[in-house]
């Protein structure tokens, strides 16, 4: 298998929102799809997003963390925007004969935003880094198929190697990885932000390092972030990729979209992403200027505290699903934007489908209360969390109200800090359903089952534990021929329907109001990150 060499222009294609606003001090928004006027090179574009949890790549997580160190760092791939197909990036060559162990050559001439080479030693790095059980950094989990990962952060006892062997550096442009099963899919894995490389810098000053990471993308950071409000970044002079088309990038910390939106009536914000609650009058206030990505490459779903008495009873879990009333949902409170979620992935994934979720998606209230009483309910008071800023808990009061309904008990909803969340969940600390949103990050079905649904999944906030589901996911990655993966995966994705491994809800698509002078911006669905091609006028 050889990965197609390409570093042309990043094109728009499948139009999916990373869930941010860009915002441009002292900009207009007009009322108009596009603009004559001349264009400003040096113009720095400000992004809208919330507190993220770290800008170290293994150790970020979540789509804010993504989004700033997908400026920061380029790693050996980036995706087709239309396809979301890999293509090589940093990455001269990407090649294998058995899935298992995989040739990589750098491409030569790359380099870290303080001079250092960009070579195959800085991924090593990056990976044992990540892996490194006293950085405790949270991505650790997804280097476990790389030999010697549990000799170097075993489950129990204490590490027996230092690296993992199965990590070669060859020479300055050759690495060679060694998994310890095939997986057909590891390619897009390579795309992840947590994949990046990082520079020698990086080890010899943790602390600066965490607060202005050294990067090799586009932008780099112009002062340290300690937590504050803005992160900025200015173009990369000898950045070896595509030249940003602005001055620069400054993140702008907000604690919502609906704040963001509200800058942009006001004209001080360029590309807001939308609430649901919001659409209707964007649509009307901004015509032409409301943008779809084509495909729906967002969910939404509930997480569940598995753990908890009646939560790990399935039957518990099947009636809660189908106690809610979705369509009903998403034409009243989300504007009919969504679609009945049918299948645990997006539909922009390859192998998603339209009707396997069947009863457990439909509503049924009798039944489900028939359900709920015969496995005896969940004693005491239900509670859903919402994420703040999110504008989730709209339809979280609304499956609680539909909940309190079909079972006649008291349903409450309560909120948990954006940056808090998956570490809340995570830790045990939110021990209820939480309304939880995803997007797509590349169309492969492994997007979503494996970090979501695996047993050692980055973001299982079910706690789903099923040996037979891990099997499966073993047997798609292994597989070579692209139908057999298919087929794999859809039996994967039949067990989470008969375990309710979670509550699947709606999936939409992305979308966000542009004003004139940033209306040359495309959401990138796959390439967190990707402003460089913003052309801003003046």
């Amino acid at each position: 298998m050889t990965l197609p060499s390409s570093r042309p222009a990043r094109r728009a294609g499948i139009a999916g929102l990373v869930a941010l606003a860009v915002v441009l001090t002292g900009c207009s928004t007009g009322n108009t799809g596009g603009s004559d006027s001349p264009t400003d090179a040096d113009a720095i574009l400000s992004v809208g997003i919330q507190k993220p949890t770290s800008l170290i790549p293994g150790n970020s997580s979540g789509l804010f963390a993504n989004t700033v160190v997908g400026a920061l760092f380029d790693g050996l791939v980036d995706y087709d925007p239309e396809t979301g197909e890999t293509r090589n990036l940093v990455a001269a060559s990407i090649e294998t004969t058995d899935q298992k162990v995989w040739e990589i050559e750098i491409e030569d001439g790359w380099t870290f935003h303080n001079g250092e080479p960009v070579d195959a030693e800085s991924f090593a790095r990056a990976w044992n880094a990540a892996v490194d059980p006293d950085n405790a950094w949270v991505q650790s989990d997804q280097f476990s198929n790389i030999v010697g990962y549990d000799e170097v952060a075993p489950a129990e006892g204490e590490p027996t190697a230092e690296t993992l062997s199965g990590i070669v550096v060859d020479d300055d442009l050759h690495l060679t990885v060694t998994l310890s099963t095939p997986n057909s899919q590891f390619p897009f894995l390579l795309g992840r932000s947590y994949y990046s490389p990082i520079p020698a810098a990086a080890l010899e000053d943790p602390d600066a390092f965490a607060a202005q990471p050294i990067g090799n993308g586009p932008y780099e950071m112009t002062e340290p972030w300690t937590g504050g409000d803005e992160i900025t970044t200015e173009a990369y002079d000898d950045y070896t990729g595509e030249a940003p088309s602005n001055g620069g990038v400054t993140f702008r910390i907000y604690t919502g979209n609906d704040v963001a939106y509200t800058d942009y009536q006001a004209g001080a914000v360029d590309i807001v992403t939308l609430n649901p609650a919001d659409i209707p009058e964007a649509d009307a206030a901004y015509p032409g200027l409301v943008k779809r990505s084509a495909t729906d490459d967002w969910r939404n779903y509930l997480s569940l505290p598995t753990y908890l008495p009646g939560y790990d009873d399935p039957d518990i879990r099947k009636a809660l699903s189908m106690a809610i009333d979705r369509q009903a949902i998403i034409d009243s409170l989300l504007d009919g934007e969504a679609h009945v979620a049918t299948d645990y992935d997006i539909p922009v994934s390859v192998g998603y489908r339209d009707d396997a979720c069947g009863e457990s998606c439909t509503y049924d209230p009798d039944e489900a209360k028939a359900l709920w009483d015969a496995a005896g309910g969940i004693d005491g008071k239900l509670v859903v969390t919402s994420v703040t800023g999110t504008g989730r808990e709209v339809w979280a009061e609304a499956i609680a109200n539909q909940w309190a309904d079909t079972f006649g008990i008291d349903v409450t909803v309560e909120q948990v800090a954006s940056e808090n969340t998956w570490s809340g969940i995570l830790g045990k600390e939110v021990q209820s359903p939480v309304a939880l949103g995803a997007p797509a990050n590349y169309p492969s079905p492994l997007d979503t089952l494996g970090p979501s649904y695996s047993s050692a999944g980055s973001v299982n906030g079910s706690f789903y534990d099923n040996p037979e589901f891990d099997a499966l996911l073993a047997d798609a990655a292994a597989a070579g021929d692209q139908a057999d993966q298919l087929d794999l995966y859809a039996q994967a994705k039949d067990l989470l329907i008969e375990d309710t491994a979670s509550i699947l809800l709606w999936t939409y698509a992305s979308t966000y109001v542009v004003s004139e002078r940033a209306s040359s911006y495309v959401p990138d669905s796959f390439n967190k990150g990707e402003f460089g091609s913003v052309t801003l006028t003046e």
